[in-house]
């Protein structure tokens, strides 16, 4: 009997160890739930990432394991994707109780402080934004009643500068917590009212998006790895790239670098920043983006500092990179040797014209005869005028085919060739032709003005740069 008491305490003391062990151990209750499975989900840039999941039993399952949770807000997923969010930093073992069909106004937080002032927060945010609600649908009922619009707006400048105040408040009071870090990072820049006034006299218009610009990452941790797993650092991060920079090579590569090197210091910002901005610059649409993915490639892939990138993904971003490097705008386009219909060769170099349109097409492409058609029919009128040619790259290897079509679309005045019988490298490679139709516009001296534009677009670029020509004579 003594060695069975013996052994039931032992038990229980190595199962109470067991518990204290756990890195991370939070226990969800929501009432009246059914059984159902749920998830601790992660939020990571602009993804979210599945961390932990369960099965909801009388409303009851416990996240627990051994390793410490990463920092950040992450959400508690169950039926039907009803979530809620919690704070995840130092305290990792707490409980939380709320009600299903409202979360943040029934939750109640027992072991986390982090959690307990957020939720806190939450509330009073809430009842703000319910006032806001109510004034908004008042002020469409009373629309014509300018006094009392007038009213309403005043009312919403004062909820305003109420939750602008309890942010504040909780930043004061909760200095060193997580969600204050979030609540800064997430501060807009706040302009002042007067304009500095130019050498002339004059106020300087452009000192509010400079300003903006400059303010725009104020109290942003670039290196805290915590804010990474909120929804703020990829979201700002995203509208300062695409809505507040100027679209332009030059202006992206400087920023996007600096932006790079202040997340440095800790290596899942890094990583991140630097995965980010690649892949932004080499999916993008805009014409010229490419030059910023091979400076990016260059001074972080090709130097090794993308350590964590396996062997055979850096051999293709290497080849990518050195693809499309010789590419850029402003460079000499790569010689093209091919034969034409009379088995002569017709080097691109030796064209003789203000502009080169170059057009890679395929026979039995349906977007290539859309193309083909819109440029004869310019061509025809326009090329003596602004001293076009054409050098026109068949992908298909039947000559049949090849010279067919020639005669279909009657563009003998072209300088047309085979793309298959080339002197040159493989012109997929040299001009990175994935797909046809693709056209590349080249300037006297053979250098890339612009690439995979429309005919259309090809044709009003050669017209701007004529007529800019024009003037400075």
């Amino acid at each position: 009997m003594k060695q069975i008491i013996g052994i039931i305490i032992l038990l229980s003391i190595s199962l109470g160890l067991s518990a204290q062990k756990d890195a991370y151990n939070i226990n969800v209750k929501l009432t009246e739930s059914k059984d159902t499975s749920i998830l601790l989900v992660s939020y990571y840039g602009n993804t979210n990432m599945k961390v932990d999941t369960g099965y909801l039993h009388k409303g009851s399952y416990t996240f627990a394991g051994n390793e410490p949770l990463k920092g950040g807000i992450y959400l508690v997923v169950f039926q039907n994707k009803q979530y809620f969010e919690i704070i995840i930093d130092e305290d990792q073992h707490f409980s939380l109780e709320t009600d299903p069909k409202d979360p943040i106004n029934k939750m109640d937080i027992k072991g986390s402080d982090d959690n307990s002032n957020f939720y806190a927060y939450l509330d009073d945010i809430n009842v703000y934004g319910r006032k806001s609600s109510k004034l908004n649908a008042e002020y469409k009922k009373v629309e014509g009643d300018k006094a009392r619009q007038d009213e309403i707006k005043k009312q919403q400048q004062e909820i305003n500068s109420k939750v602008k105040e309890t942010k504040i408040k909780f930043i004061d009071d909760h200095k060193n917590s997580l969600f204050s870090k979030v609540l800064l990072a997430s501060q807009e820049p706040e302009i002042p009212t007067e304009l500095p006034l130019k050498e002339d006299g004059t106020p300087d218009s452009t000192f509010i998006y400079r300003y903006y610009k400059e303010h725009f990452f104020d109290n942003f941790d670039f290196a805290d790895e915590r804010l990474l797993r909120t929804p703020i650092y990829a979201s700002k991060i995203e509208r300062y790239f695409k809505k507040v920079i100027v679209q332009r090579p030059d202006t992206l590569i400087k920023e996007t670098i600096a932006i790079i090197e202040k997340a440095k210091p800790n290596k899942e910002t890094y990583k991140y920043c630097i995965w980010y901005f690649t892949y932004q610059v080499e999916t993008s649409k805009i014409m010229g983006m490419d030059e910023v993915f091979v400076e990016l490639g260059k001074k972080y892939y090709l130097t090794g500092e993308a350590y964590w990138v396996s062997e055979g993904t850096l051999g293709r971003m290497t080849k990518r990179i050195n693809t499309l490097d010789r590419l850029i705008i402003g460079k000499q386009a790569p010689n093209l040797i091919m034969q034409d219909t009379n088995m002569q060769l017709q080097s691109l170099y030796d064209i003789d014209a203000d502009f080169t349109i170059i057009i890679f097409w395929d026979p039995d492409c349906g977007h290539c005869k859309h193309e083909i058609n819109g440029l004869i029919a310019w061509y025809n009128q326009s090329a003596e005028m602004y001293n076009v040619k054409v050098y026109s790259v068949c992908s298909d290897t039947s000559v049949v085919k090849w010279t067919k079509k020639i005669n279909e679309y009657k563009i003998h005045d072209w300088i047309n060739v085979d793309g298959p019988r080339s002197l040159t490298e493989n012109y997929h490679d040299l001009y990175d032709i994935i797909s046809t139709p693709t056209i590349y516009l080249l300037d006297n001296k053979k250098k890339i003005l612009a690439k995979r534009l429309s005919w259309k677009q090809n044709s009003q670029y050669i017209i701007r740069k004529y007529e800019a020509s024009q003037k400075k004579k």
